[in-house]
């Protein structure tokens, strides 16, 4: 589970809401440090396994690749 703390965290990037960290937790992603060196599309891809179909567009690949810059910017 994704801590309150760690939910602010990554609300700083942009164009990330409350579903793609809803998504996230569940791939088991629950630190913005567990993004770290992370590849958006393969991120992308585990999330649409998860959800049982194609469901991240390049948008949110987008949205993704902002997460991890976050991440590697804050963790690093």
């Amino acid at each position: 589970m994704i801590s309150q703390d760690e939910r602010k965290s990554m609300l700083r990037a942009h164009s990330i809401g409350p579903t793609m960290i809803r998504y996230l937790e569940e791939i088991g992603i629950e630190r913005l440090a567990d993004l770290r060196g992370a590849d958006a599309a393969e991120i992308a891809l585990r999330i649409d396994i998860a959800l049982g179909r194609k469901h991240i567009n390049s948008l949110g690949v987008a949205a993704l690749r902002n997460l991890i810059e976050l991440a590697e910017r804050e963790t690093g």
